[in-house]
């Protein structure tokens, strides 16, 4: 039955998402969506951006391109509108060649509503001649601060994005963030060739619910401990760690002191992350330690408190990690632990962020000896990359690769992925009397088949299908190498085609490999990129010395400047205290009126007032004592 249009929005919302109502902003945003205008969405972490393409896309008949910079985050949502029933696809980095060719054919000649792209395989030829042939109708940018080179993650390869719309002229495109400052949102809008009749809709970034602090502390994790205690130990918390190292520690420290929480980073096997990021999402662990990266793209309203053991490098990401913390819109707390020499450190951090061209140049040539890649090849091709291992091998520093490695990410040379658990696909590429007359011929084999066809029906056949091994192994009674051995003699054969499980952390050369010599950094643009982060950094150190309204600090940053103090910060809240425990003016005037008239002795001041004020009248009298406005005379009495 072809997809009817409609205008229907609602609907289309509660029958997909069971929701009945629209978030502020999101009706406005997608009716723009739906009248075919060019739309920039600015709203907050938590504010339903991805509601924002998605039932618009929904509405109308054809498939909607999304462009999305994390596998992770991409799989995500791939898997989530699966579970709704709605046909969704990814293509990135790691994947094969066939299985990208099967994916991109099922977008133009299947149902599927939704293609997740990753930005470096956009202008591929694959890619290039295959959308054409798509029903297109929307294009949507997630994380669209990624096309400005003055956010705080450019990626070069976002700028492709521009040349794709020449592919899609009449396509409109929503490009959506939750953090962009007033010279980010107008890059985002040139850079993606935005049409005049273009809407920029931009809801507030203050969070009322949500209560900013710093705790100044030279002991972090007993801090730590008080601020977690403080909240509720019960509470939902995400503790967030600069290092692998930091976040184990932690998680081990609360631990000991009866503390439950998990440690959660790209460095454990897959089968443990899974397991402790669903504990979590399930409240069976309660607390997390976790590396920046975790969630991203984690639908978890209930978070009452987010904690900083270190501060990010720039307000952008601390904003949007912070506000992971109360989504559902009830009270919650982030808290910046601060060190005596943070300052230093971070802009120490900074400067090591950036390291010297000739040191860039020596790792891209160690990483194309690593992947044994030749000039001129390489592009787009996945590797496995152990971090420490590479730099043992070349004796290099762990984290002078690092930092090299991001500059060279920025540059749009390399990409590297977080190790994300991808598990074993199976396609038959073949028709069903091939497949028989194969089966007939080959016994042996005979069983597996038939396993994988009771598995995953006739889908098989039209694309890559999740297979468990370990559920194969058990099916068949055999081990699960004698089981990988099959699948693998199959996919030589050419009956099937098999991606094997993948969990390991990833890296790609983006363009073909230069020589390094002439490999061509942009030595303005680095300069330019070094100066933007040391003003971002110092943005960073005067939001944790405070001496104003956090969120008035936040807000002003992304060009809010006429927000009103928040009420509940530290700061706000210490005014608060400091003007409750200060006697109103007109208590001491009358005091003092009161003695000057006629001395007389504390105790007699006091039958003059409230029973309620006496502590104040008591504090008051102490102070202009002190002050000398007011002297005790031999007989007791005060005047």
């Amino acid at each position: 039955m072809p997809e009817q249009p409609t205008d229907d929005i609602l609907h289309v919302l509660s029958q997909t998402w069971g929701h009945g109502a629209f978030r502020p902003l999101q009706e406005d945003i997608i009716r723009s969506v739906l009248a075919g205008q060019d739309t920039l969405a600015l709203l907050p972490t938590g504010g339903g951006k991805s509601i924002c393409f998605q039932v618009p896309a929904l509405a109308r008949p054809g498939i909607c391109v999304v462009v999305s910079p994390l596998i992770a985050l991409m799989k995500d949502q791939v898997e989530r509108l699966r579970s709704k029933g709605v046909k969704a696809e990814a293509v990135y980095a790691g994947m094969s060649h066939q299985e990208i060719d099967q994916t991109l054919d099922n977008c133009v000649y299947g149902p599927v509503k939704f293609l997740y792209v990753s930005p470096e395989r956009l202008l591929t030829d694959l890619f290039r001649v295959r959308v054409a042939k798509m029903k297109v109708n929307l294009l949507a940018v997630d994380e669209a601060h990624c096309l400005s080179q003055w956010g705080y993650d450019f990626r070069p390869p976002y700028l492709q994005i521009a040349e794709l719309r020449e592919l899609l002229p009449s396509v409109p495109v929503v490009a959506l963030t939750a953090t962009a400052t007033g010279q980010v949102k107008q890059d985002i809008v040139t850079k993606l060739k935005f049409g005049e009749n273009h809407r920029v809709f931009q809801q507030s970034f203050a969070r009322p619910n949500l209560s900013y602090s710093v705790s100044a502390t030279e002991d972090k994790l007993q801090r730590l401990l008080q601020v977690v205690r403080g909240v509720g130990a019960d509470k939902t918390s995400i503790v967030y760690a600069r290092t692998r190292r930091q976040t184990e520690e932690a998680a081990a420290f609360l631990q000991q002191h009866q503390v439950p929480a998990a440690a959660y980073h790209a460095g454990l096997p897959a089968e443990l992350r899974h397991r402790t990021q669903q504990n979590w999402m399930q409240d069976r662990t309660r607390i997390i330690v976790a590396t920046n990266a975790f969630g991203m793209g984690i639908d978890k309203p209930d978070v009452r408190l987010v904690v900083h053991l270190d501060a990010p490098d720039n307000l952008e990401a601390y904003y949007q990690e912070a506000g992971r913390a109360g989504r559902d819109e009830k009270y919650a707390f982030a808290v910046l632990l601060s060190g005596p020499n943070d300052a230093d450190e971070l802009r120490r951090r900074t400067v090591q962020a950036h390291p010297p061209i000739d040191t860039v140049r020596r790792v891209y040539q160690a990483l194309a000896n690593y992947s044994r890649t030749a000039v001129g090849g390489g592009e787009l091709v996945a590797f496995d990359f152990d971090l420490q291992q590479f730099a043992e091998t070349y004796r290099l520093k762990a984290l002078e690769v690092h930092n090299s490695l991001r500059v060279l990410e920025r540059e749009g040379f390399v990409q590297l992925n977080e190790a994300v658990n991808t598990p074993a696909r199976v396609h038959i590429p073949i028709d069903h009397r091939d497949l028989y007359r194969f089966q007939v011929a080959n016994e042996q084999h005979d069983k597996l088949i038939k396993s994988l066809l009771r598995l995953n029906g006739g889908e098989i056949f039209t694309g890559f299908q999740k297979i468990s091994e370990n559920s194969l192994a058990q099916h068949l009674r055999l081990s699960v190498a004698d089981v990988r051995k099959m699948l693998l003699f199959l996919h030589r054969s050419g009956i099937i085609l098999f991606q094997p499980r993948h969990d390991s952390p990833q890296a790609l050369f983006t363009t073909p490999r230069f020589d390094a010599d002439k490999l061509p950094l942009d030595q303005k643009r680095l300069r330019l990129g070094r100066e933007l982060a040391e003003q971002k950094t110092e943005a960073v150190i005067r939001y944790a010395h405070g001496g104003r309204c956090r969120q008035q600090m936040l807000l002003e940053y992304f060009g809010e400047l006429d927000a009103p103090p928040c009420k509940v910060c530290d700061y706000c809240l210490a005014q608060k205290k400091a003007r409750q425990a200060a006697p109103p003016v007109e208590l001491r005037t009358r005091l003092l009126e009161l003695v000057k008239a006629t001395p007389q002795t504390p105790r007699e001041v006091l039958t003059r007032f409230a029973p309620g004020e006496a502590t104040t009248v008591t504090e008051l009298l102490r102070e202009l004592v002190d002050s000398g406005e007011l002297r005790y005379a031999a007989d007791g009495r005060l005047g």
